[in-house]
């Protein structure tokens, strides 16, 4: 049950939400994630933080730049259910080729 409540919790916030928007059409570099959800780096590090400790998302180094993905099923059903739909980002950053995984 704590899961659950830690689930719907990390969701329970704008920012959030279209941090995971953003990502359900695949992974992405966290710097292609700043200017899409318009907050400060330090704030969508935050948010990024906040929703991989709840499970939401999952992340991997990849020299400098970390990259995120959904890991959470149920997230994107929850998002899915309140009619909520991904929103189209580059898939690549300033760091340099990378190919979409």
């Amino acid at each position: 049950m704590q899961g659950k409540i830690k689930l719907l919790k990390s969701l329970a916030d704008e920012t959030r939400v279209k941090i995971v928007q953003c990502l359900m059409d695949g992974e992405r570099c966290a710097c292609t994630l700043v200017p899409a959800v318009g907050k400060a780096q330090p704030t969508v590090s935050q948010h990024l933080r906040i929703l991989e400790e709840a499970g939401v998302l999952e992340s991997r180094r990849d020299g400098v730049n970390i990259w995120y993905r959904i890991r959470s099923d149920q997230a994107v059903q929850i998002l899915k259910i309140l009619d909520i739909q991904s929103i189209e980002i580059p898939i690549f950053c300033s760091g340099g080729d990378h190919d979409e995984r």
